[in-house]
């Protein structure tokens, strides 16, 4: 009887013990921006705990990298008295890797079955890599001009907001959200300049816009 009664009272002081849930997930998600023909398209994986109508996440997602430029390299002869001049094709590509964590809050659900909507804010830590492929040529008789780099990285920190929806059944829980990110601060490695001297970079935006959809399940249950 002292059991039921103790537990009774605790359920009355703190009832957000008993809603309190670890939560892991993924799906697919796309990044666009303005001016950017297509989107960038990847996968997400998600890890929430959530306390009632509030959850903290944190949610890694990355892109296939998308074709960005093309340009030509002068190539450099091995033999000075080399007569014909090369001119190698490249195409510059460029893709996202982003951890993002934040806080959401829930409107219109319950943590086990319906609807819900929500809103939430958060932080981005952001890496940009950008590559450049070239045809084949002979390196018997060729070589890359002197500074040649095919591969540099833009590192920046964006914040940014998620208004999203999700439905929940018994197995498990599907969810959609669209957010808006803008970028605070940049930099890049020190090989993006000379890498800019063989590839007009196009793709890098401070606001970029990522659509999200997934499924995400319940693994733990804090009572």
């Amino acid at each position: 009887m002292l059991n039921k009664f103790a537990f009774l009272l605790l359920f009355i002081l703190n009832i957000s013990v008993f809603h309190s849930q670890l939560i892991l997930g993924g799906g697919f998600n796309s990044i666009g921006a303005v001016n950017i023909k297509q989107p960038y398209l990847g996968a997400n994986l998600l890890g929430e705990y959530r306390d009632d109508d509030i959850a903290y996440f944190a949610k890694f997602y990355t892109t296939l990298p998308q074709k960005d430029s093309e340009t030509l390299i002068e190539m450099e002869p091995l033999n000075p008295e080399e007569l014909i001049n090369l001119q190698l094709s490249g195409l510059s590509r460029y893709n996202y890797n982003v951890l993002e964590f934040g806080k959401k809050n829930f409107y219109g659900q319950d943590l086990d079955f319906g609807p819900a909507g929500y809103l939430s804010s958060h932080f981005s830590l952001i890496m940009n890599t950008l590559s450049l492929k070239t045809d084949e040529f002979d390196e018997s008789r060729y070589r890359f001009p002197a500074g040649y780099v095919d591969k540099s990285r833009i590192y920046s920190i964006a914040a940014g907001i998620n208004l999203g929806a999700q439905y929940a059944f018994f197995h498990g829980t599907y969810y959609l959200d669209f957010g808006l990110n803008y970028t605070l601060i940049a930099s890049s490695s020190n090989s993006f300049q000379q890498m800019q001297q063989y590839s007009s970079f196009n793709s890098y935006r401070q606001l970029f816009f990522v659509f999200n959809l997934g499924f995400k399940k319940t693994i733990f249950n804090v009572f």
